[in-house]
């Protein structure tokens, strides 16, 4: 009996044992609360550790070669994106710029520019001469890019200037080239992309050049006196010429040859412009009209001037135009009527009871901007306001000698003006203080 008893209470001591151990060894459950601290793991947390233990895992199993590709294709989307903002911007410039054309084509483009100019100080103005020009500068012309310059004087010398250097690259002197150049230069034009030059002289032919090296392509021959006037269409190589003898010819430097030939003057022409459209306008002289030559409908328009010799005419877009007469008035045109919309008469003063003569004028294209020159030791800046129906006086710039010939940069920060002792066309009055040179313009911006 005792025997038995006490294997019995041993038997139980030993179980009792054994369970206390698996107890102890039991681990806690991960997402079992702690009591002990009052903290609760959230669901959010264990979702993020799960995610990132899957990723690990991922990259691990993930080879070199399928890393690459997924880095590739990373790249692709972002490249794509960037192409994506690229393109938006791309269209929007293509489409301002396409508005731009056309509201230029129309005559519709106006840039109000006048009332952010400075009056220049004397820093600003340079006057840059050249012992070949010996006699008055009569013209002028500047590359559409603005690197180079092109001067003409009434010795018979063309002189190519470097506008950032400031100093001469080349020469043409009638020395040299009594071939081709007759006496004075008269005039000079430049294609838009400077590939060809065109200047004409005291004979009636008209000479061709390469600007880039002065050597002599071709010369034209059909008008009956001498040339006065040459123009350019803009982006072509379509040159409109004006002459002494009334009639306006154009020609085609891609053939090198003669077009057509336009009457209708009653007087020499003393001034040609053109622009974009296939017209050209010039002002008679003293048979005080402007005409605009409509060259594919074969037609004209004409505008009677004020009384006196219409000198000047220059294009401020395709729908209007300012032109300068010897008594001194300054009148603003539209295309739409046949009188002046406005009209500045002594715009440059007068001189024992006569007017000035207005010599030259330059407009900023599509703008509200013009210059006009004379020998009152002034070039004067004017503003067009109110909608084409008024002039104002913008500023003065003192400078001594006639100003032949202006010409704004397409930004309009710089005006170029060929200045002289004497009238481009004649020898009526002289100024003896005043130097023969190419007049330089930085015209400062409020910003």
């Amino acid at each position: 009996m005792s025997s038995s008893f006490f294997l019995k209470g041993k038997s139980r001591q030993v179980h009792k044992r054994k369970s206390e151990k698996i107890n102890k060894k039991k681990p806690k459950k991960p997402n079992a609360p702690n009591l002990e601290n009052g903290q609760e793991s959230s669901d959010s947390d264990l979702d993020l550790k799960k995610f990132s233990e899957a990723e690990e895992s991922e990259s691990d199993h993930e080879t070199a070669e399928q890393k690459k590709l997924r880095l590739a294709k990373k790249y692709l989307e972002e490249i794509e994106k960037e192409e994506a903002k690229r393109s938006e911007v791309l269209d929007d410039a293509i489409e301002k710029r396409l508005q731009k054309d056309y509201l230029e084509q129309k005559g519709r483009l106006k840039t109000e520019v006048a009332d952010k100019y400075i009056a220049p100080t004397d820093t600003n103005i340079r006057l840059i001469r050249a012992k070949e020009h010996r006699l008055s500068l009569t013209c002028l012309c500047i590359s559409s890019e603005g690197d180079f310059a092109f001067t003409g004087c009434k010795s018979g010398t063309l002189i190519k200037w470097s506008v950032r250097e400031k100093r001469r690259l080349g020469s043409l002197t009638y020395k040299t080239h009594s071939a081709y150049l007759k006496g004075g230069i008269t005039s000079v034009a430049l294609t838009t992309d400077s590939k060809y030059l065109a200047t004409s002289d005291s004979s009636p032919n008209i000479q061709i050049w390469d600007p880039h090296t002065l050597k002599h392509l071709h010369t034209f021959k059909g008008h009956k006196d001498v040339v006065i006037g040459l123009v350019f269409r803009k982006n072509t190589h379509d040159l409109y010429s004006a002459s002494k003898d009334r009639s306006v010819r154009i020609w085609s430097l891609d053939e090198m040859a003669y077009v057509e030939t336009l009457f209708g003057h009653q007087s020499p022409i003393t001034s040609i412009d053109a622009l974009t459209r296939e017209r050209a306008i010039t002002s008679g002289g003293r048979d005080t009209t402007v005409r605009i030559w409509k060259i594919v409908e074969e037609s004209q328009l004409i505008f009677n001037g004020p009384v006196g010799s219409l000198d000047e005419v220059k294009l401020l877009d395709e729908e209007h135009f300012v032109s300068g007469s010897d008594n001194g008035s300054i009148c603003l045109w539209s295309v739409l009527k046949k009188k002046p919309l406005c009209t500045v008469t002594e715009a440059h003063g007068s001189e024992n009871e006569v007017p000035r003569w207005i010599t030259s004028l330059a407009t900023l294209l599509n703008s509200d901007v013009f210059a006009s020159g004379s020998y009152d030791n002034y070039i004067r800046l004017w503003k067009v306001s109110d909608s084409y129906k008024n002039i104002e006086p913008l500023l003065s710039i003192m400078k001594n000698g006639f100003v032949n010939h202006m010409q704004f940069t397409s930004d309009g920060r710089l005006l170029y003006a060929a200045l002289g002792q004497e009238h481009k066309g004649g020898r009526w009055f002289k100024q003896g203080s005043a130097k023969n040179g190419l007049l330089v313009i930085n015209l400062s911006m409020k910003s």
